[in-house]
């Protein structure tokens, strides 16, 4: 293990912000400003920054960004005020994740929830087996402190915040910029779904316990028992989406 500088919240920013690569803009861009909401990059009350400065850091067209930016206000997440002292401003507290997840989850088949649940697997196994090798302490250090902010959650949107912030924590400590950009993908997809699973008080704490375990594999460069301990709380996790995506599909009894 080496030594280097604690990641932080403006590092997760930067990631989450980077400049779009592909097309289907205003999709991804909606995604990765409700990730950066989700995981409290933009807290409650915050005013986003001036809409053509955003364009530019996300590197689209201020038009792009205006009809992302009009997605996020059908959800509830932000709101925009006209005049001296307007802009758009962060309504976290009005939106209903676990409504959206639902929703998301009756869209998608099931074979597309499966493979959708193996890649963020796949991405966190890969991700921890290379933490183990290359995380700094300070890298280290931070996982702990999030493992800890995930076993303290009460609440399905406090939960999801913290699993996802620790995915990328994970995901930064790789020292993959690849992986990183892979994970941030993967979570705009994935994220609003955990707000369903975790739900329910077991599963946060299985995995809140799994990646307890993988902190303690990482510090210790054990990547075996780092992988494996991710790849249960990622299994747990699956298992539990398919079932109540089941269950959304049933058909109400009479």
């Amino acid at each position: 293990m080496t030594t280097g500088a604690s990641p932080t919240s403006d590092r997760l920013r930067q990631v989450l912000l980077a400049p779009i690569d592909a097309g289907g803009r205003t999709q991804v861009i909606f995604q990765r400003l409700q990730t950066a909401i989700a995981l409290d990059v933009f807290k409650d009350g915050e005013q986003l920054p001036p809409e053509i400065d955003l364009a530019a850091q996300l590197g689209v067209s201020p038009v792009t960004l205006r009809e992302a930016l009009s997605l996020l206000r059908e959800t509830g997440l932000v709101e925009t005020k006209r005049g001296r002292s307007g802009g758009t401003f962060v309504r976290r507290k009005a939106y209903k994740p676990s409504v959206h997840g639902r929703q998301q989850l009756l869209q998608m088949s099931p074979v597309e929830l499966r493979d959708l649940s193996d890649w963020k697997t796949s991405l966190a196994e890969a991700a921890t087996f290379l933490a183990a090798e290359r995380s700094t302490d300070d890298e280290v250090d931070d996982l702990d402190r999030r493992a800890e902010q995930l076993a303290a959650a009460t609440t399905s949107a406090s939960a999801r915040r913290a699993e996802g912030r620790m995915f990328i924590a994970i995901a930064t400590a790789s020292q993959s910029v690849r992986l990183t950009r892979a994970a941030v993908a993967v979570l705009t997809e994935h994220g609003p779904l955990l707000s369903v699973a975790f739900e329910s008080d077991t599963l946060r704490k299985e995995v809140a316990t799994a990646y307890s375990e993988v902190c303690s594999a990482i510090r210790d460069g054990d990547r075996e028992t780092a992988t494996t301990a991710v790849r249960d709380g990622s299994t747990k996790v699956a298992v539990a989406l398919a079932e109540i995506a089941a269950e959304l599909r049933r058909p109400a009894r009479r």
